[in-house]
């Protein structure tokens, strides 16, 4: 899988989670799901943990460990969900 961008590779700064600035058209939330991509518009993450991750890696391949850290988060997430309707 293979992460493109037409903005820096990862931006963090202090604001929260939430959506900040202007919205794509057609976009209600910073994040938009389609059938087949996931579009991040202007969301700020504000977790020191994911700062710290995200800073050990070069600025080129920043975005892609990102993308591979929500991978691994996702199957986690879904796993548990698993686990607790069984």
């Amino acid at each position: 899988m293979e992460a493109t961008s037409a903005h820096a590779p990862v931006e963090t700064g202090t604001a929260s989670t939430e959506p900040v600035g202007e919205h794509h058209a057609g976009s209600a939330h910073g994040v938009e799901v389609t059938p087949t991509m996931v579009h991040i518009h202007d969301v700020s993450i504000n977790r020191p943990a994911v700062v710290k991750y995200l800073e050990g890696i070069a600025p080129g391949k920043q975005e892609i460990a990102l993308v591979h850290a929500l991978e691994v988060g996702i199957m986690e997430l879904a796993a548990r969900r698993e686990r607790f309707r069984h």
